[in-house]
């Protein structure tokens, strides 16, 4: 059965792995008009790495999620977890490079895809898919800030 499912997977993703994910460690900001968005990522050890996120507004924290990055059974996935009463949902990863990272779970009603991508001034979040019949993306420019800064 794993060798089938390894016949599967795209040839791309069979050196896939979280462990390369390194240069997502670190805590970065999203500041959009009154709204700011912090996010910070554990660096990748045996595999997985953990994050959380928090949306702030006129100094109140009005969302969080915490998420999780692994590989089980040569598989990586991307969990979110919305606040505290939504069950994660997992994302598979479909494509992964030095600079970029897509996750895709086309059974969830939105996002379907969550992608982080390097850039030349810091990471670059993007969750998008369809919602109502209508293709929507929401960016995430962030900068690297220090972790007790915020």
């Amino acid at each position: 059965m794993r060798k089938l499912l390894l016949l599967l997977l795209p040839a791309a993703l069979l050196g896939a792995d979280a462990n390369q994910l390194d240069w997502m460690a670190g805590c970065w900001t999203s500041q959009g008009g009154p709204v700011r968005v912090d996010e910070q990522w554990s660096l990748p050890v045996g595999g997985m790495m953990l994050g959380l996120s928090r949306t702030v507004k006129q100094d109140k924290a009005v969302f969080h999620e915490f998420m999780r990055i692994e590989t089980k059974q040569g598989v990586i996935t991307y969990t979110p977890r919305i606040g505290s009463s939504q069950a994660p949902v997992a994302f598979t990863l479909i494509k992964q490079s030095g600079d970029e990272v897509v996750f895709e779970n086309l059974a969830h009603d939105f996002p379907q895809r969550i992608l982080y991508r390097r850039t030349a001034d810091g990471l670059a979040a993007r969750i998008e898919g369809s919602r109502n019949g209508k293709e929507q993306a929401v960016d995430f420019p962030m900068q690297r800030t220090r972790c007790e800064a915020r």
